[in-house]
């Protein structure tokens, strides 16, 4: 059986942030290990899915923004400290002075800004010493640490190492809106709705076409086929995920 599924952007976000839980290395983490979920706002819907939370404002759980047309910092006054998660338990260590405690089998979650059709992924940062990646990604890839990058398939570009040799070529002299350089996150493992979708159900899924109006701008088309009952069940367990509200920044 083959199915059609258009999804928003921030239905994409549900469905992403159910597939980072179905993981089987997240899930051995939140047993075993420790979890760090970075800011964003795609992880705060990870975040509600691994601790059953609400974040109400998900602009408050990230720093950067792409809102109103413009790159910006987020103005949310209902700010959200990135969960680090130990053993199944929330713990009030701020993530940057746990991080240096993080070992093989524990995982760093981090949103991203692109992604291309190898997986490759990066994100923007407008701080000099490279954000939050900047301060992670040594001791990531140091010690073996899984680096989980949740992302919707709206911030699909042609080629993201061209990408970040092009923005390092020199700097940025003006912008609309913050100006930031681009960080590659090599190695990580990124997490779209395809691979929700494949993770979550015994399906092959592929991405067909995007866009839209009228709030279905970042839409994605998706097909999806496998055995009628694992298509059907996709189906119904997506209906849980129409009608996400947006995500707006005030």
């Amino acid at each position: 059986m083959k199915a059609l599924i258009t999804l928003t952007a921030s239905e994409s976000k549900r469905l992403i942030a159910r597939g980072v839980r179905g993981l089987s290395c997240v899930q051995n983490a939140l047993n075993k290990h420790a979890v760090i979920i970075a800011g964003g706002t795609t992880n705060a819907f990870v975040a509600e899915e691994l601790l059953g939370v609400t974040i109400e404002d998900k602009t408050g759980y990230t720093m950067g923004i792409v809102s109103k047309g413009e790159l910006g910092i987020s103005r949310s006054t209902k700010r959200t400290a990135p969960y680090v998660i130990v053993e199944g338990k929330v713990i009030e260590t701020p993530w940057k002075e746990y991080l240096p405690k993080l070992k093989s089998g524990d995982i760093f979650i981090k949103g991203g800004n692109a992604i291309d059709y190898t997986g490759l992924t990066a994100v923007m940062v407008s701080d000099a010493s490279g954000g939050t990646i900047g301060a992670a990604q040594g001791i990531l890839y140091a010690r073996g640490v899984k680096l989980i990058v949740p992302i919707g398939l709206e911030k699909m570009v042609p080629d993201v190492r061209q990408a970040v040799e092009f923005m390092t070529k020199s700097t940025v002299d003006d912008s609309i809106g913050q100006k930031v350089g681009l960080i590659p996150m090599l190695g990580a493992i990124p997490v779209t709705e395809l691979t929700a979708l494949e993770t979550l159900y015994d399906v092959e899924a592929r991405c067909i076409a995007a866009g839209g109006v009228d709030g279905s701008e970042g839409a994605v088309i998706i097909a999806i086929e496998g055995l009628d009952e694992e298509v059907q069940r996709a189906l119904r367990d997506l209906q849980t995920v129409k009608g996400e509200p947006p995500v707006s920044a005030s």
